[in-house]
């Protein structure tokens, strides 16, 4: 049973959450997932790059020490091996370059505020999607892409948005994370999920494991709806995941965890994205080996005979065989 509120009242507590998202800093928390992120990045294939943090925690979760001329909602940084700035760090906006991006880490609007009307709940899920389609675009082929986001972009029982990000990449892993992890206002703070993804090159297939679908499932004795990849991984869930009768059906789950064993569990959870991803092959490769592996398909590529006599049927001139070698691939003649 889903507990109900005035319009009014859900109004001012959604304005009492994002004051205490906008005013109370998560620094520490911050720091401790970029920390994460890159052990997994490196574990992944990274090495040096092009990175681009944006959102709340971006200079935190970039993690350079140096950052006083960048601005706290964008970061770009080209860093070397040694995770050393090779050029002036500057925001997204004055950055000069027009590469894609290597890693692009980015903490989504209000990814952990707790929102009760809603409109507002439906307005976020949207700039959510629109900001996560962006920040995977954003990644070159076979770069990584990391997302906080609210839990209802896993959750939401329509998979619209979920499958355009499929469209573009493949999810290597994903931990839930307890509600309170970055604030500790009782009742402004939210579930969010960290997510990790590789972006696709055009010509390379689906692979990793199923985020498409958020069946519904009983929980305390109702019925809500989690993302499959959470379902069939527990683990991957820092706490205990309960039916919250204060949120918005049908996502309305909270996670309760133990913040002294927050560090350790998110180091095991990552530690399960890593496996993942290796046993996948949803690793970063170096520049230009994507065009590489292009190239190489373009040349071993034989034209099927059907294509051939169409090919050959264009070319009036060319006789019947056709000038010397062209369109003649290696083995039987077409027809035999």
């Amino acid at each position: 049973m889903t507990i109900d509120a005035p319009r009014e009242l859900r109004i001012r507590a959604d304005e009492l959450a994002a004051n205490d998202h906008s005013t109370m800093g998560a620094t520490e928390t911050h720091h401790l997932v970029g920390g994460q992120l890159w052990r997994t990045f490196r574990a992944l294939g990274y090495t040096e790059g092009v990175v681009l943090g944006a959102g709340d925690g971006a200079v935190p979760m970039v993690g350079i020490p140096e950052m006083d001329q960048a601005s706290e909602d964008s970061v770009v940084a080209d860093l070397d091996s040694q995770h050393r700035p090779r050029r002036p760090v500057q925001d997204l906006e004055a950055w000069p370059g027009g590469e894609d991006f290597d890693v692009v880490i980015t903490a989504l609007a209000g990814y952990d505020v707790r929102l009760t009307y809603k409109p507002n709940i439906v307005r976020r899920r949207a700039d959510q999607l629109e900001a996560a389609l962006l920040a995977v675009y954003f990644t070159r082929p076979g770069g990584l892409t990391a997302l906080v986001a609210t839990h209802d972009l896993m959750d939401n029982p329509i998979p619209f948005g979920r499958r355009h990000l499929a469209d573009m990449a493949d999810l290597v892993g994903a931990v839930r994370l307890p509600a309170g992890t970055y604030r500790q206002t009782a009742g402004t703070d939210e579930v969010a999920d960290l997510l990790m993804f590789r972006r696709r090159a055009w010509h390379e297939r689906r692979r990793g494991p199923d985020f498409e679908n958020a069946p519904g499932i009983y929980l305390d004795g109702e019925m809500v709806t989690v993302n499959t990849y959470f379902d069939t991984n527990v683990d991957q869930v820092l706490g205990t995941i309960a039916y919250d009768p204060t949120g918005q059906p049908s996502m309305n789950v909270t996670v309760t965890g133990t913040p002294e064993r927050f560090a350790p569990a998110l180091a095991d959870a990552m530690d399960f994205v890593i496996a993942t991803g290796q046993h996948h092959d949803l690793t970063m490769k170096p520049h230009g080996a994507v065009l590489h592996s292009l190239a190489a398909d373009i040349r071993t590529h034989r034209a099927s005979p059907r294509r051939l006599r169409t090919r050959d049927a264009a070319q009036p001139d060319a006789g019947p065989a056709g000038p010397a070698g062209r369109y003649r691939p290696a083995g039987p003649e077409i027809g035999t």
